[in-house]
């Protein structure tokens, strides 16, 4: 439990590189098109860089900004995935496999929330 108190941000910044991950994978097995491999380097690309930004460490003054970017950037990806998919896939979407990968992807966004307040919450400490 120690562990994960001071890495928080690492967590969180693997979470974030697991939307390109899976994307990837998806990917070569033909359940996702480029263009959510595009979307989901996006998403890696955001939350990463905000992960790094929020770093405890970091002494800029900006931390209190990336802090709340933490969890404001999942909460973007979480209703933005579903309207991006339904746009792209349409009727496809409700297909088994489909609807798997907006799960995890919703998943990994709820979790990088709750990693996020995480983070503010300890910023106060």
């Amino acid at each position: 439990m120690k562990i994960i108190k001071e890495n928080i941000n690492l967590i969180y910044i693997l979470f974030g590189l697991l939307y390109f991950i899976f994307k990837v994978i998806w990917y070569i097995c033909d359940f996702v098109y480029f263009r959510g491999v595009i979307l989901g380097l996006i998403a890696t690309v955001l939350t990463t860089f905000i992960g790094i930004l929020s770093f405890r460490k970091y002494k800029k003054a900006v931390k209190p900004v990336t802090h709340c970017l933490a969890v404001l950037i999942p909460l973007i990806i979480i209703p933005l995935t579903p309207i991006i998919m339904i746009h792209n896939l349409g009727s496809e979407i409700f297909q088994i496999e489909k609807i798997a990968i907006l799960i995890i992807f919703e998943g990994l966004a709820i979790t990088q929330v709750i990693l996020g307040i995480v983070i503010i919450k300890r910023r106060k400490l």
